[in-house]
């Protein structure tokens, strides 16, 4: 028994240390664009303009197209839900 984890011992030590790596990366940033947030929440142009305006919609602009962080627009979507996602019920705190 004590040979097999001799031989094991760096095996594992490779693999934590990989998993180290991995858990460090960071994914990177994905993004909706105006045609998304139109076809998969059912916004207008003029719903999108307003939302933006009103620092609702949190947006970055490169050149003539803006781009709506994912992740921060499903935070909002959490945020001012009366439905608990995880649990599949109504929340009784909103």
């Amino acid at each position: 028994m004590k040979e097999t984890n001799e031989t094991f011992e760096p095996v594992i030590k490779l693999l934590e240390e990989l998993k180290t790596k991995i858990d460090n990366v960071q994914s990177p940033k994905r993004y909706y664009r105006n045609k998304h947030l139109k076809m998969y929440f059912g916004l207008s142009d003029n719903t999108i303009l307003s939302y933006r305006d009103r620092n609702l919609l949190p947006f970055t602009k490169i050149g003539d197209i803006y781009y709506y962080p994912i992740a921060e627009i499903e935070s909002i979507l959490v945020q001012n839900s009366n439905f608990d996602l995880m649990n599949n019920r109504f929340n009784q705190s909103a």
